[in-house]
């Protein structure tokens, strides 16, 4: 055959025969509709435990880590979205709620500082993790004596949990309702003074404006991975199941992905054998060192913490009383202290970093609420009480704030400033941060 005639075939329409014919391999699905998307029914979820069992018989042992994101976090079963898990009835208690005296400090702390740079008008004020509102009710209520109405500022509420979502919006609005699900935030409302207020579940989506961001009592419930130094380095602590079918720690046989990308200089430093890093914990703190010193602000971290002396701090609150972690998941508060050096390190002023803040504390909150004349609005909220009895509660819930022995050394403030500010800071210390000239 000659190469004009295989031309000629070549270029001939082709019949394909149907039994020869490729039918498509797939078929046409509609996409749900989000909107139309509704929660499993509460009764047919299964329990924590039983989530956990499963994820150690498909993966094998957990990461603390993942262990506490499982127990916190799972939208049906999970701790905050069962109880009511704050005040006396509940397994824990924060300072807002033993006196309003704690607020009322932070508002004038945040106000006085803010007048160091502008008016501090209009304002954002941005709070991670707003328990049942009681901090913010307080703070507004000083504002409010300062001048600020409803147009002046927004709140902007960080909260994962939808139960306390509901909570917070109940105490602190007249009105409120879920938004669209391609909203950034996903509950809105207004205070009785016209205020809006905006619920997130991620401090990504709240705007890039001045404001004030109050971390109190949030970095300690974020998940932490554990490790202990042993003759082969540095190895991670693990949760498994034992032969009883019930839970316990282990230590890895070898490095995990987590030992060899979190374990190193300088989180390591000095002569350590126990060692706890949050990664959410430094990545939240570089977040709110770059947005301070970009857009303009001022962070103030409060929290159960330490310096870096301290290793194995992991533990669970029920009823006020620490248990174990591992038993009855999801009915107990998981906790760990606050590691103050490590957040230092993630949004510390960083030689060719354009994100960075300056950063004061820790500071032990009985020295903090001394400088900031705590003791002087002690005074007023006793020579105001209408009994003995009153007055008596008062004292009482003051000293459990500031007794060493008690909240006062344990729990620890550190606040972020815009790098800007140096020599404003050198010619007025940070208020609570440092003694009082006289």
């Amino acid at each position: 055959m000659n190469t004009r005639n295989l031309f000629r075939i070549l270029s001939r329409p082709v019949v394909i025969n149907s039994m020869c014919k490729r039918n498509k391999g797939y078929k046409v699905v509609k996409r749900p509709d989000p909107k139309t998307l509704k929660m499993p029914n509460l009764a047919d979820a299964p329990s924590i435990m039983t989530i956990i069992k499963e994820k150690l018989r498909l993966n094998g042992p957990l990461t603390v880590a993942e262990y506490m994101h499982v127990v916190i976090t799972n939208p049906t079963e999970g701790y905050y979205e069962k109880k009511d898990t704050i005040g006396e009835t509940g397994d824990f208690v924060t300072s807002p709620e033993i006196s309003q005296l704690f607020g009322e400090m932070l508002a004038v702390w945040f106000y006085a500082e803010t007048q160091k740079m502008c008016p501090g008008k209009p304002l954002q004020i941005v709070e991670l993790g707003p328990g049942k509102g009681t901090l913010m009710i307080d703070i507004l209520r000083v504002l409010n004596r300062y001048g600020y109405k409803g147009a002046d500022l927004s709140l902007h509420l960080v909260e994962i949990s939808s139960q306390m979502q509901l909570v917070q919006a109940n105490r602190l609005c007249v009105s409120h309702a879920e938004t669209d699900i391609e909203s950034p935030h996903n509950r809105e409302g207004e205070t009785v003074s016209g205020i809006k207020v905006y619920w997130y579940n991620d401090l990504k989506k709240v705007p890039n404006n001045f404001s004030w961001y109050i971390a109190h009592e949030f970095f300690d419930v974020l998940p932490i991975h554990k490790f202990q130094k042993t003759e082969d380095g540095w190895r991670e602590i693990l949760i498994d199941l034992d032969e009883n079918d019930k839970l316990r720690y282990r230590i890895s046989a070898k490095e995990t992905q987590s030992t060899r990308v979190l374990v190193r200089p300088p989180l390591d430093a000095g002569d350590r054998t126990e060692l706890e890093i949050s990664p959410r914990s430094l990545g939240i703190a570089r977040q709110l060192a770059n947005r301070v010193d970009q857009f303009g602000g001022l962070a103030l971290i409060a929290d159960y913490g330490h310096s870096g002396e301290k290793g194995d701090t992991f533990r669970a609150f029920h009823k006020h009383k620490i248990v174990d972690p591992l038993q009855n998941p999801g009915i107990s508060d998981l906790t760990a202290d606050v590691d103050f050096s490590q957040l230092r390190i993630a949004a510390s002023m960083t030689p060719g970093e354009e994100n960075y803040a300056l950063v004061v504390g820790p500071v032990n909150q009985m020295d903090f609420l001394a400088r900031l004349r705590a003791d002087a609005r002690l005074q007023m909220l006793v020579d105001n009480a209408k009994t003995e009895n009153d007055k008596e509660k008062i004292k009482a819930a003051y000293d459990m704030l500031v007794n060493p022995k008690k909240m006062g050394e344990r729990f620890k403030f550190m606040a972020f400033y815009p790098s800007q500010m140096v020599q404003i800071l050198e010619k007025y210390p940070p208020l609570g941060f440092s003694a009082p000239q006289v």
